[in-house]
């Protein structure tokens, strides 16, 4: 009875053959061996018993990835975490931009970076603006002075924060506005390689850079515009490393339409075009994978998707 009751009180965890990661299931633990086939695929799957700790993909490290023209879809309850190159030494100033498509939930953590140090820095989605905290100090950050010549790069929304510990002075842009700039945590620092963490998360994230310098006006510019902004040296979208648990699928990215249009020499606006990574492309009507109600924030949309690759 003992050995029983033990049985029952256990889930099992299916470990799939060929793919870079496992699976927590609950269901019917007297299933040995069985054939799971998604779309992409056929793979045996055997059961191991663990204790019980609910249904979840958990992806195995991945190493540096070229991740251009790719986004995550994140849901509800899932972590992604993405790590930068080893490194050594003091952090003293940092800029952070990554771009997203979410449902604004206040008081939500959008992302957390750490460093060896136990140093964190966390931005979080408030009711008027954003919080970044970095350190033990948080200050409230809302982008209201526009910048015409940043334009928007639809449909995301490219999110930028700055930090430099010698003055406190930080930043946040969103798009093409900016917020006044505040101090806090002066003459403190960061130290060793940085992680990336997405954990109250809902949405899709693409084009994650961080840098251990207060990008120039110049740079940011370039990043929000999308092309011929240079690549993060502690966090790169051109070569990111990254794990995974829950529900979240690395997929093509939706293309991007630079904004807003410019006139032609009749003074007349002309059509704007989908930019993809910095290259022109036709006018379309939605980005990628963008059929069966999916475009924006993509959701269970009922179509087949590819798990983590």
């Amino acid at each position: 009875m003992m050995a029983n009751s033990l049985v029952y009180g256990l889930v099992l965890v299916c470990m799939i053959t060929g793919t870079t990661g496992s699976f927590m299931v609950t269901d019917n633990p007297y299933e040995q061996y069985t054939t799971h086939r998604w779309p992409d695929w056929t793979a045996t799957r055997e059961w191991y018993w663990t204790t019980p700790r609910g249904g979840y993909w958990t992806s195995s490290p991945s190493p540096g990835q070229d991740l251009t023209g790719r986004m995550f879809s994140v849901m509800s309850g899932s972590v992604v975490t993405f790590r930068g190159p080893l490194r050594y030494g003091n952090i003293n100033a940092f800029t952070v931009c990554l771009r997203i498509i979410a449902e604004a939930t206040p008081g939500a953590a959008i992302f957390t970076l750490t460093t060896s140090n136990s140093a964190t820095l966390t931005l979080r989605s408030m009711p008027s603006g954003y919080e970044l905290t970095v350190g033990q100090a948080s200050k409230n950050l809302q982008p209201v002075s526009a910048i015409p010549s940043f334009g928007k790069l639809w449909p995301w929304t490219s999110l930028c924060v700055t930090w430099d510990s010698n003055t406190g002075m930080t930043q946040m842009w969103k798009d093409g506005k900016m917020s006044v700039r505040k101090g806090m945590w002066r003459g403190q620092n960061f130290y060793g390689p940085a992680t990336m963490t997405l954990s109250g998360f809902e949405g899709q994230v693409t084009d994650i850079h961080m840098w251990d310098k207060v990008l120039p006006l110049s740079g940011l510019r370039s990043y929000n515009q999308g092309w011929g902004y240079p690549f993060g040296n502690m966090l790169s979208w051109r070569d990111m490393g990254y794990t995974s648990q829950g529900y979240a699928i690395l997929e093509n990215a939706f293309e991007s339409q630079g904004g807003p249009a410019e006139k032609d020499s009749t003074g007349k606006q002309q059509r704007r075009h989908w930019r993809r990574h910095g290259e022109l492309g036709n006018v379309v009507q939605g980005g990628a994978d963008s059929v069966g109600g999916c475009f924006g924030l993509r959701k269970r949309c009922g179509k087949s998707q590819v798990l983590l690759e």
